[in-house]
């Protein structure tokens, strides 16, 4: 790759990780905003599902435009968009204003996903397509927990300390919270004001430096054909093109599984609450910092990049289903580890176990929190090998002029996922705490997933062939159009 690509690649990616960062800087200040503007749990539920609903429409749109227009024109669009918006939620007082800055940057937001899976296929090869996907997820999972980090920064409120009254509902602890901590309820809005400038300052050098690599450039079959800097992949997507979502099996399979994500969308959304009210602990405890050590050792490095690399090297031997059905495998083996690890749940300040059943001594704490953390950690590294797979599944089974709209339809499909998942997860909360319902979330959605994942077994690599021989014929015809053209 030549220095001038490498840098706009480095602007690029660098502006669209501080984007993505968005769910990051709100999801852990969530109960510092209700007690901030006097929400109820559950409004802030709607808000949150409202967000993930709108990101998802906006996805099926952009999706489709990244396929039409230069994909830098959309990058500029998306860094001035969120910019403007992370900046204006300085000004956020009441309910309303929260929800049109939620509704805009989730429009914002939503233009990144088809946008760098697009970008990213057309600069690695497409043999080595899940490590470079696992490699931008490792990043993205970073600097969400950068973005935790810093949004949890400005947060002071000592949740461990804290004694609740008996009897307190979630929505009776927001307003203890609201009446203790008066001075210090508005933080919540400075990292949004800060990484907006950041986001700006991007978006300008972007304008200047990003450059747009060719469309298919690294496509195995075309890259001979691609030696000639005059040729140009010709093939634009169409409407009519739309029905092969629906024709291709594989695509029906790999993108309408919403059941996959609805227990990751609800605990996504509670984490933090989980773990500021159930498990009772603050996030600078050395109980809570080896908890996310272990996430991020296991969850991040060995899950994605093992599990991602193993789908590629079976696809290189010759399985050419190998990425799919490596998702396939995970997306079922996480479902015990995180069974029992959210069954485990701690209580750091009553020295508990299993929703309170079990008490235990300093000793015997320590050691059930390993386990604890070891089956969390797990779980997660399996979930991360299915990214990057699933990514490499869907482009490998779509030619490359409609692939940004099928990630977009896939996320689209995502997005409806989530946002059941937060608005279950936000009534059922309210009656049986945030342990019961993430465990009861991923024991009966991840039975109905694990349904629309096997068929995926019997369905891609015909469907990868298919689009195989299809590309062969493209770079056959491209190859026999230019020589043509030197002629005359």
């Amino acid at each position: 790759m030549k220095r001038r690509e490498l840098v706009s690649l480095f602007f690029f990616l660098s502006l669209i990780l501080i984007i993505i960062m968005d769910s990051a800087l709100f999801l852990p200040n969530e109960i510092l905003i209700a007690a901030d503007l006097g929400l109820l749990f559950e409004t802030l539920a709607i808000i949150i599902s409202i967000y993930t609903i709108v990101n998802g429409i906006s996805i099926l749109i952009f999706g489709y435009l990244t396929d039409m227009i230069q994909r830098k024109k959309m990058l500029i669009l998306a860094g001035v968009l969120w910019s403007i918006t992370a900046i204006l939620h300085i000004f956020v007082e009441e309910f309303w204003q929260l929800l049109l800055v939620r509704i805009v940057a989730a429009i914002a937001v939503s233009v990144t996903t088809p946008l760098v899976i697009s970008y990213l296929a057309d600069i690695i090869s497409s043999d080595s397509r899940s490590k470079s996907f696992a490699f931008w997820g490792l990043i993205t999972s970073i600097g969400s927990l950068v973005a935790s980090g810093l949004a949890l920064a400005f947060n002071l409120v000592d949740f461990e300390a804290i004694i609740f009254p008996s009897g307190f509902t979630i929505d009776d602890k927001i307003d203890f919270i609201a009446l203790s901590y008066p001075d210090i309820l508005y933080t919540w809005q400075l990292p949004y004001f800060y990484l907006g400038i950041i986001a700006l300052i991007f978006t300008i050098l972007n304008y200047f430096i990003a450059i747009e690599p060719k469309r298919a450039a690294k496509e195995k079959q075309l890259e001979d054909v691609f030696s000639d800097e005059n040729v140009r992949y010709s093939y634009k997507i169409k409407l009519s093109d739309l029905k092969y979502v629906f024709k291709r099996k594989s695509n029906f399979f790999l993108m309408f599984n919403f059941f996959d994500v609805i227990a990751s969308g609800l605990v996504l959304a509670y984490i933090f609450p989980y773990i500021q009210f159930d498990v009772r602990a603050n996030f600078t405890d050395i109980k809570v910092i080896i908890l996310f050590l272990f996430i991020i050792v296991l969850g991040l490095i060995i899950g994605q990049f093992w599990l991602a690399h193993l789908g590629d090297k079976k696809v290189q031997r010759g399985d050419l289903s190998g990425r799919v059905k490596v998702a396939v495998i995970c997306s079922i083996l996480n479902l015990p580890f995180f069974l029992f690890g959210f069954a485990m749940t701690p209580n750091v300040a009553d020295s508990t176990f299993f929703f309170g059943a079990l008490l235990v001594n300093d000793i015997e704490f320590w050691v059930l929190w390993l386990v604890f953390c070891s089956f969390l950690g797990v779980g997660l590294a399996i979930t991360m090998g299915i990214g990057p797979n699933w990514y490499s599944s869907l482009i490998d089974v779509n030619f490359p002029e409609s692939r940004g709209t099928m990630v977009a339809v896939g996320a689209f499909i995502d997005s409806i996922g989530r946002a059941l998942g937060v608005i279950i997860g936000g009534f059922m909360v309210s009656v049986m705490g945030f342990s019961a319902t993430i465990f009861w979330s991923f024991l009966i959605f991840g039975i109905f997933s694990t349904c629309l994942w096997i068929p995926l077994f019997f369905t891609a690599k015909k469907d990868y062939l298919q689009i195989n021989e299809e590309m062969k014929i493209r770079a056959s015809s491209l190859s026999k159009m230019q020589s043509e053209e030197s002629r005359e």
